[in-house]
């Protein structure tokens, strides 16, 4: 009967370890990452939302010397980006975690279609209630805003804020 709730108990924590590690990476850069502003791509504001989420693209995952990587398709890449006005811009692309100069900060990212996609940085989701007031900032803006993100050490992305023209949407 003890070895059964030992066993138990044993899988509740394996269990309770793997959901919680889930968001750590997210968590963590919140924590204890620095704050950068990357600039969203225009995109189709029609097709934009969905779902109250603002689907995001950035400048920085289009970085020059990414296609002369050779990097495999899916591969982990780090953007490197340096303070700039509005926003922080791609300066290097690498295949491994590279050295980061002052005023600069590197992300972890996946290279997809020759793109370097920032995966914890896709969707933003907007409250409901704000819905109408975002779509219409971005109908005027053509798309184009900036998001406030927290990046740890490890390059891990966390969102804090959508900006777009005058309307502020904060996670």
């Amino acid at each position: 009967m003890r070895a059964t709730n030992g066993r138990l108990l044993a899988v509740l924590l394996v269990q309770f370890a793997i959901l919680a590690a889930i968001p750590f990476r997210q968590v963590r850069a919140r924590a204890v990452g620095a704050e950068i502003t990357l600039a969203t791509l225009p995109v189709d504001p029609r097709d934009l939302l969905s779902g109250h989420y603002v689907t995001l693209r950035y400048e920085a995952e289009i970085p020059r010397g990414l296609a002369e990587l050779g990097a495999p398709a899916d591969a982990t890449v780090w953007v490197v980006v340096a303070r700039g006005e509005p926003a922080w811009r791609p300066v290097a692309v690498a295949v491994a975690h590279p050295a980061t100069g002052p005023d600069q900060v590197a992300i972890r990212a996946r290279q997809v279609d020759g793109r370097a996609v920032i995966p914890s940085a896709q969707r933003f989701y907007i409250p409901e209630a704000r819905q109408d007031e975002v779509n219409r900032a971005l109908l005027a803006t053509r798309g184009a805003g900036l998001v406030d993100v927290r990046v740890d050490p490890d390059g891990n992305v966390a969102l804090v804020r959508l900006r777009v023209g005058d309307v502020v949407v904060d996670k």
